[in-house]
């Protein structure tokens, strides 16, 4: 992505870059590739991890993982981390063991990758895959595998079925006991499955057993509409369909009880660019500040848009959680000032500088009166943060805790990068740190019949920069106390989100 400036000046602006510099950011970026986003090419199935510590005894299921483990072919050309192969990773816990395993997404993606020994595929900040190289590469990919995406983002439950899913359509089935790849989820309605962009990010409210989620049709007339699906069903039905002149590129969204918010950013396409496109698409997005950030409240039961709300400039990836009360909706969001760090995960920046104070962000809290259609915000927390997660059975419900991890990548193997618990009322945390030590998001798992909401442990993968290994870290939700870690057969890359799948 591009950042505050547009991105074609940002490339004339890196041009005039002194040497000293650009040489820095490479080595900052081969820092990161070295240590972060390396590759991790062996796939192993239910290997017993050596326990330190003493895991309860209750805790039983499995913790799936989603997220890009495979960025060059024959180790001479990298692509971007949100452009990595997909692999799923599931720690399973039974009786006094943890059981890991690992697998690639099979998509065309890993065909290409993996078989053809090609990096000629589309992407979000990769170029374009012409014709040519698509014809040439087929022949690799199974019948059944066609069109299926390397989903590398995040793992859902829709109907019954365990989902990868990224930004481009369609979820990717899989099976949580094997790994193995199953293919495409089918929607049985008659919304768009292709040429779309879909938000990997769909909200689940365990009370009312819906998923909602949206996607941006683009065309001369773009729409953002939202979608909601009952449990166990595979049929969408439109909530509202919102029409936009210049479609945002918004990661996440809030859902309440009552609403649902789409945050449009000042992060914009002209659909016109995705149609005739000819540069990845990322790159097609603009930062336009005067626009400003619209909220657009869309309540659920009628679909009807409520309130459109404009606030100043900022940018996100993702939403903490949102709940209504006697009249008002509170939003909580992980916020930037800008879209810098788009140009440090496309390894586009080239001033360390930048690279360094990109993704710094805080926690803010907007408060929506719905009455008066006004907003006002404050700063919960004013630490770096990402990857925030809250209980499960809290998501669109009132909450007072969330999880997260400090969000600056470390840029040597002794650095501290805590990971937090937040108490979003008193706006105080909680960490846990280790040095050379980079958490993964954090996830909770309730204690069965507990009464308190922070009554359970979290689960993280940790990097272990120093040692080059990772491990699953079990902590005590209540303060953070460190019960067990597990550890891995393998260093796994920095990934993305994951599951608690009982």
């Amino acid at each position: 992505m591009v950042s505050k400036i547009s991105f074609v000046l940002l490339l004339l602006l890196s041009a005039c870059s002194s040497d000293s510099e650009k040489n820095s950011s490479k080595s900052l970026y081969q820092f990161y590739n070295e240590h972060l986003f390396f590759d991790l090419d062996k796939e192993v199935e239910r290997n017993s991890c050596s326990i330190q510590g003493s895991i309860p005894a209750w805790l039983s299921g499995t913790l799936l993982r989603n997220g890009p483990a495979k960025f060059s072919v024959g180790g001479e050309k990298r692509v971007s981390w949100f452009d990595g192969l997909a692999m799923l990773h599931a720690f399973e816990f039974s009786p006094k063991q943890v059981l890991y395993s690992n697998r690639f997404l099979r998509c065309e993606q890993y065909y290409i990758m993996v078989k053809e020994k090609s990096l000629n595929f589309s992407g979000f900040a990769q170029d374009p895959c012409p014709v040519v190289f698509k014809n040439q590469t087929s022949r690799f990919i199974p019948k059944d595998m066609k069109n299926v995406e390397s989903a590398s983002v995040t793992i859902q439950d829709y109907a019954d079925m365990m989902v990868a899913l990224t930004e481009a359509p369609l979820p990717v089935v899989f099976d949580p006991k094997t790994l193995d790849t199953i293919g495409n989820f089918q929607y049985s309605d008659q919304l768009p499955k292709s040429q779309i962009w879909e938000s990997a990010h769909a909200q689940h409210d365990l009370e009312a057993g819906e998923t909602f989620n949206y996607l941006i049709e683009f065309g001369e007339k773009s729409f953002y509409v939202i979608w909601k699906m009952k449990d166990g069903s595979p049929a969408r039905e439109v909530v509202n369909k919102i029409p936009v002149d210049l479609p945002a590129y918004m990661h996440s969204f809030a859902l309440t009880e009552r609403y649902q918010i789409l945050v449009e950013f000042p992060f914009v396409v002209n659909p016109i660019d995705l149609i005739h496109r000819t540069k990845p698409l990322i790159f097609n997005y603009t930062w336009k500040p005067e626009r400003g950030t619209t909220f657009y409240i869309t309540e659920r039961s009628t679909g009807q848009l409520i309130a459109q709300i404009k606030d100043d400039p900022f940018f996100a990836f993702h939403h903490v959680n949102a709940y209504d009360k006697n009249g008002k909706i509170y939003i909580d969001i992980v916020t930037e000032p800008n879209a810098d760090i788009m140009g440090v995960i496309t390894e586009t920046v080239t001033s360390p500088k930048k690279i360094l104070e990109s993704g710094k962000t805080k926690l803010q809290r907007f408060t929506i009166d719905v009455t008066t259609k006004t907003l006002s915000k404050e700063t919960i927390f004013n630490e770096t943060l990402e990857m925030p997660r809250v209980p499960a059975d809290r998501t669109a419900h009132e909450y007072r805790y969330c999880y997260a991890i400090d969000a600056e990548f470390p840029n040597s193997i002794n650095d501290v990068r805590p990971l937090y618990k937040i108490d979003v009322n008193a706006g105080t945390a909680q960490k846990w740190a280790q040095a050379g030590c980079f958490p993964g998001e954090p996830i909770f798992v309730p204690r069965p019949d507990g009464q308190d909401e922070d009554d359970g442990v979290v689960l993280s993968v940790i990097l272990d920069l120093v040692n080059h290994t990772s491990f699953l870290l079990i902590l005590d939700a209540r303060d953070l106390t460190e019960l067990a870690r597990a550890k891995a057969p393998h260093a796994i890359p920095v990934g993305l989100h994951g599951f608690w799948n009982l």
